[in-house]
């Protein structure tokens, strides 16, 4: 008796170098590797393969019975149409799932903080044409799902146009950050329009102390008005609080309105010393931070764990009941590269079309070590090993230029910090990250995490 299935809708086929097969969920994010077995069942999920022919031994219908089980594919009658999107489709790079893409470095708003230089519009952003040309070298890449940040994103003139382009080559719009000013309920709609289901990520830097942070008069109201509707909506908010000198008295009230709002996340964060905030003059120490955080954490606790939160890397809890701090799923080797961004299944592209590891190389000699992808493609660069290795600094020679690292208890889980941040205040590749050093040998993150476990 003849036999067909078809792959589900959100699952699509997907090759790389180093990863031969992954059946890849482009709304959901879910990855799964497949072996010589699962690759050859997956492409017969066409509509048209017969799986009674010989071709198909006992353990080809046992992984097809697998995938019906499990929901990645439905039995069908012959000729049933594949999208030709999910058809296997396979990319000359290393496997790489997420892209942020940075679409242009302008902004209606003028923040203290911007790493990007939003006032200035020191980026820029690219042309129409350029930008649908790096459409196509994410398809070309096999990215499956997209970060859209600036900036602000809904300040390019052109952004549904990329928004649309995304979607149309199964790439999912996994989160959107924007200060709110100009997502409206129109933009809403046009986000179900494109069927994107997309994490919206605000910026909220305290109630009552917004708008300074933030350079502009009514920019609290606007992006207060943005989350709630948003929610409203039933799209997934998360929301980043920056922590200064001028923020701090906002902090607890802002706790109160996002908890009332339903916002899923909230993370309170020190700006980074890049962009804007280099010359900045109201930062906190990391003991003024923690004097913040703490009464922050009484109230969260109080208000029953409404929300992930995080806490200038001192703490951070989940929603609802207490869960003990687990061991970290990687501890820090020497063997590690010194920064974890470099190369992973992650990239960062910058409004000017620079890729990068991660936004905090902004302003460093490594924004420019890696190409811009106007010169090559994004396939290229990823499968570019020269530029690997001439990248690829190891925790061990960090250690080598700090003893007082590798005679550190915390350097497990510190792992001499974040190489960037280390670089831009030492001017040292091999430099550890101070921020991270006091971090980890303070006494708060057993302090909060302390608090959080007697209210169990």
């Amino acid at each position: 008796m003849s036999r067909f299935a078809v792959l589900r809708p959100d699952w699509l086929l997907r090759g790389y170098s180093d990863r031969p097969g992954v059946l890849a969920n482009w709304r959901t994010g879910e990855a799964r590797p497949l072996a010589a077995a699962g690759a050859y069942v997956a492409r017969a999920c066409d509509g048209h393969t017969d799986f009674s022919s010989p071709f198909f031994l006992p353990k080809h219908m046992a992984t097809l019975d697998l995938m019906l089980e499990e929901g990645l594919a439905d039995e069908c009658a012959s000729g049933a149409e594949l999208d030709p999107r999910q058809r296997f489709r396979e990319a000359p790079n290393r496997y790489i799932q997420y892209t942020q893409w940075a679409v242009t470095g302008r902004c209606n708003l003028r923040c203290r903080h911007c790493y990007m230089d939003g006032p200035t519009g020191r980026y820029g952003e690219l042309s129409s044409a350029d930008a649908l040309a790096l459409v196509d070298q994410f398809v070309g890449a096999n990215v499956q799902r997209i970060h859209l940040t600036g900036g602000e994103p809904l300040f390019r003139a052109d952004f549904w146009e990329l928004a649309g382009a995304l979607m149309g080559q199964r790439i999912a719009i996994h989160q959107i950050s924007t200060n709110g000013v100009l997502l409206d309920d129109d933009a809403l709609q046009r986000l179900r329009d494109l069927e994107a289901d997309p994490i919206l990520h605000f910026s909220l830097d305290g109630v009552g102390t917004h708008d300074v942070m933030r350079g502009c008069s009514g920019a609290e109201a606007a992006a207060v008005s943005a989350i709630r509707r948003a929610v409203d909506a039933g799209f997934r908010v998360s929301v980043t609080s920056c922590l200064d000198g001028v923020t701090r008295d906002g902090m607890l009230p802002a706790l109160d309105l996002l908890a009332d709002a339903g916002v899923r996340s909230w993370h309170v964060t020190a700006p980074q010393a890049i962009g804007c905030w280099t010359t900045a003059s109201t930062g906190l120490s990391l003991d003024e931070q923690a004097a913040v955080c703490e009464p922050i954490l009484h109230r969260w606790l109080t208000l029953g764990r409404p929300m992930l939160v995080t806490l200038c890397g001192i703490y951070s809890g989940a929603p609802g009941e207490y869960v003990p701090p687990q061991e970290p799923l990687h501890r820090c080797t020497p063997d590690d590269l010194h920064c974890g961004a470099l190369f992973d299944d992650t990239a960062y592209v910058l409004p000017n079309g620079r890729l990068i590891p991660c936004p905090r190389f902004i302003g460093t000699p490594f924004e420019t070590a890696l190409p811009s992808l106007l010169d090559v493609s994004l396939s290229e660069a990823w499968a570019d090993e020269g530029l690997r290795a001439r990248l690829g600094v190891t925790k061990a020679q960090v250690l080598a230029h700090n003893p007082e690292c590798a005679a550190c208890n915390e350097f497990c889980e510190c792992g001499a910090g974040c190489w960037a941040t280390a670089y831009a205040a030492t001017g040292d590749v091999f430099g550890r990250d101070p921020v991270a050093c006091a971090l980890w040998r303070s006494p708060y993150r057993r302090r909060l995490e302390g608090i959080a476990a007697a209210t169990v």
